[in-house]
């Protein structure tokens, strides 16, 4: 049975224009050419990929001879991944993503430890379900005050109407 590391692993990488050093995949390069909507993108890890890009967002080719089609959109918070095995969407948020399709492509990144995966879905979660709880009590606070405000409001101006009746009366 392989060793099985549970320890969440800070990500430690270098990432310039051409070259990427990380601590997992070691060193790469990579260089890009493209025209009229065709490239040709070269990388020392993942061999040639030429590619045409159909319209914003989604693009096919191949890749050492396998066909790839990726289609990447969003709206908001939410992200819609579109490849040849199917479709997925996510909710972002500032400790990463929750894929509603595939929770086990979630992610979680709390003081610098990224968290993927059945973990990150659980951590997604809770943030979440912590970040409504906050939200409806502020919003709860908000309409509170605003009812206050109001009925503040409304007595004055009836204590401001029945002064004014009386002086106007006398």
């Amino acid at each position: 049975m392989p060793f099985k590391d549970t320890v969440p692993k800070k990500r430690i990488e270098y990432q310039g224009k051409n070259i990427r050093v990380s601590r997992t995949s070691g060193i790469s390069a990579t260089k890009t050419v493209s025209k009229d909507g065709y490239a040709a993108t070269f990388n020392t890890n993942h061999g040639i990929r030429l590619h045409k890009r159909l319209f914003k967002g989604a693009r096919m080719g191949f890749q050492n001879g396998n066909f790839q089609f990726i289609g990447r959109y969003n709206s908001g918070p939410f992200n819609f991944n579109v490849s040849k095995t199917g479709v997925s969407t996510s909710i972002k948020n500032k400790r990463g993503s929750y894929n509603i399709i595939k929770p086990n492509y979630s992610s979680f990144k709390f003081a610098g430890v990224q968290v993927r995966g059945k973990n990150a879905a659980t951590l997604q979660l809770f943030f979440m379900a912590f970040t409504l709880v906050i939200n409806v009590i502020k919003l709860l606070w908000h309409i509170m005050i605003s009812l206050l405000w109001m009925t503040f409001l409304t007595l004055r101006w009836m204590v401001d109407f029945i002064i004014g009746f009386y002086k106007g009366y006398k």
